[in-house]
C-alpha cells in the first residue's frame, strides 16, 4: 500500500522478498525506490489515476528494479480507498510476468526478423483455409499484392488481383491440389491497380493435421526482377544470334551468289530457246509452254534462296511453328553448296524419311545446322591424307526424339573435357573465332528443350548431335 505521495505504508513478507528487500527496508520509502528512472513517470501517473478514480480498480504492466539491480515485469491491479480519517490510500497487487515478457519480447524479436528476411527475400507466407475460402498473409505477402493490411483476405478478392490471362489456369491448378490434397507450386502475374504487372512464384503444402483449421501453408515471391532479367537476357541472347547468322551469311557470300546465279542463268537460257521456239514456223506452242514453265520453276528457286537469306538476315522475335527437321537440312544445304566444293568436302546426307513434326523456330534451327556444317568443314581444311566427307543424319533416338547430327573427318576432339569447353562462351579453337557460335546454338537447342552435344568418332573426326523433343498437337507455341 502506498499514500497519496507515494511513500510505501504497507507491504507483505513476499513482495519485499519478491524485489530482494526486506519489509523494514522499504516501509516508509519512496514506492519510487523500487523503479528505474525511466519508469518513474509511469509508476507516479499510474497512482494517479488511482487517486483521482477511487474504488474503480485500473491495471497496467511495468518493469520494476530489484536490490541486487536485476529487472522484473509485473502486472499491478490496483484501488484508490478512503481511509476511516477520509485520507486515500491506494492498494496493489502484483503478478510476476517476467517470464511471460521476455518470451513475448523473444516472439517479437522473432517476428521482427521474419518480416525482414521476408522483405529482403520479397518472399511472403500464407495459410489457406479452404472451408471459409480464407487466407492469412504475412506482412510481406500484403506488399506483394499491393493490399492493406487485414487479419485476413478472402480468396474471391486475391483471384480479382490475378492477371486475367491467368486466373482460369491458377483456378485448374488450387482446384486439382484441394481435390487430390497434394502439394502444388505455380506462377503467375498480378496485375496492380496502376496498370503494371508483377510476376509471382507460390510453392504450398498440404496440411495433414488441420486441427488449426487451416489446409495449406505455403510461400509466395514476387520473382518480377528476375522475370525481367530473363527478359532482357533472352533479348541480349537475340541480339548475339543475330550478330552470328550476319557474320555467317558473310562467310557464304560465295555459296550464296553461286545458288541464285544458277537459277538465273537457266532462267536466261530457257527464256532464249522460248524465243526459238516461238520464231519456228509454224510457232512450237507445245515447248515454248514448258520451257516457260521451266523459267517459272527457277525463278522461284532463286527467290526462294534469297527469301531465306533475308529470313536469315533479319533481326525478328521468335516464331515457333511445326517443323520437319529434314527440310531445315535441306535448306541449309542449298546455301553451303559453294562452300563445300570450295574445300573439296563430300557431302553425304541420311535422313530418316516421314519424321515426325518438331516446334521450333526455323530461322534459330537453320542458324544452328549452318554453324555445325561450316565448324565440320573448317574441322577438314587441314586434312589431305584422307577424302573430306562430311554425314548429315536424321532420325529417332531411344527416347523418340528427334536426333539430327553432323559428322565430319576431321581432326577430332582432344578430350571429353574439350568437347564440352567447345560449348562454353568465348572459347574457341579457331585464332579468329569469338567463341560464340556453338554457345550461342546450345543456347537456342536449350529453349527448344532439347540438348547440343560433341563426341569423338570411332575413326577420325568428330560428331555434333543435337535432340529435339516431338511437337504435340494442341500444344502452344
Amino acid at each position: 500500500m502506498v499514500d497519496a505521495s507515494g511513500t510505501v505504508v504497507s507491504v507483505n513478507t513476499f513482495g519485499a522478498a519478491q524485489l530482494g528487500y526486506s519489509v523494514e527496508e522499504l516501509l516508509g520509502q519512496s514506492v519510487l525506490k523500487v523503479f528505474p528512472n525511466a519508469e518513474h513517470q509511469a509508476a507516479q501517473d499510474n497512482v494517479a489515476v488511482c487517486l483521482n478514480n477511487i474504488g474503480r480498480t485500473h491495471s497496467w504492466e511495468i518493469c520494476k528494479v530489484r536490490k541486487d539491480g536485476s529487472t522484473l515485469w509485473v502486472r499491478e491491479n490496483a484501488k484508490a480507498v478512503r481511509l476511516l480519517d477520509g485520507q486515500p490510500i491506494v492498494l496493489i497487487a502484483c503478478e510476476d510476468i517476467t517470464e511471460r515478457k521476455h518470451a513475448e519480447n523473444a516472439l517479437r524479436q522473432s517476428e521482427m526478423y521474419l518480416a525482414e528476411a521476408q522483405r529482403l527475400s520479397r518472399t511472403g507466407s500464407f495459410g489457406w483455409c479452404a472451408s471459409s475460402d480464407e487466407i492469412i498473409w504475412s506482412e510481406e505477402t500484403f506488399r506483394i499484392f499491393g493490399f492493406d493490411k487485414a487479419p485476413s483476405m478472402k480468396r474471391a478478392t486475391v483471384i480479382q488481383r490475378i492477371h486475367p490471362d491467368d486466373r482460369a489456369r491458377v483456378l485448374r491448378t488450387t482446384k486439382r491440389a484441394l481435390s487430390e490434397w497434394k502439394d502444388f507450386e505455380h506462377g503467375y502475374r498480378l496485375l496492380m491497380p496502376d496498370g503494371s504487372v508483377k510476376h509471382v512464384h507460390v510453392r504450398a503444402h498440404a496440411v495433414k493435421d488441420r486441427s488449426s483449421g487451416i489446409d495449406f501453408v505455403g510461400a509466395v515471391s514476387d520473382v518480377t526482377a528476375r522475370k525481367r532479367a530473363e527478359a532482357e537476357l533472352h533479348e541480349a541472347q537475340m541480339n548475339l544470334a543475330h550478330v552470328t547468322r550476319v557474320t555467317a551469311l558473310g562467310e557464304l557470300a560465295a555459296s550464296i551468289a553461286h545458288e541464285v546465279s544458277q537459277p538465273l542463268a537457266a532462267v536466261v537460257t530457257n527464256a532464249a530457246a522460248c524465243q526459238r521456239w516461238l520464231d519456228r514456223a509454224p510457232p512450237d506452242l507445245t515447248e515454248a509452254r514448258a520451257t516457260l514453265q521451266a523459267i517459272i520453276k527457277d525463278g522461284n528457286r532463286a527467290g526462294d534462296v534469297i527469301k531465306r537469306v533475308r529470313a536469315l538476315a533479319n533481326k525478328g522475335s521468335e516464331q515457333k511453328a511445326p517443323l520437319d527437321i529434314n527440310e531445315i537440312v535441306n535448306e541449309v544445304v542449298s546455301l553451303v553448296q559453294h562452300e563445300l566444293l570450295r574445300h573439296c568436302v563430300l557431302l553425304r546426307l541420311e535422313p530418316a524419311p516421314a519424321l515426325p513434326l518438331v516446334l521450333g523456330d526455323r530461322i534459330q534451327l537453320q542458324q544452328v545446322v549452318i554453324n555445325l556444317v561450316i565448324n565440320g568443314i573448317e574441322a577438314m581444311a587441314t586434312v589431305t591424307d584422307r577424302p573430306r566427307e562430311l554425314i548429315i543424319r536424321t532420325g529417332l533416338d531411344d527416347a523418340g526424339h528427334i536426333v539430327a547430327s553432323v559428322e565430319d573427318r576431321g581432326t577430332g576432339l582432344a578430350t571429353a573435357e574439350h568437347a564440352e569447353r567447345l560449348f562454353d562462351a568465348f572459347y574457341s579453337t579457331k585464332s579468329g573465332g569469338m567463341g560464340m557460335g556453338l554457345s550461342i546454338c546450345r543456347s537456342i537447342v536449350a529453349a527448344h528443350g532439347g540438348r547440343l552435344s560433341a563426341s569423338q568418332n570411332a575413326g577420325p573426326g568428330a560428331t555434333f548431335q543435337f535432340t529435339l523433343p516431338l511437337h504435340v498437337e494442341g500444344s502452344p507455341p
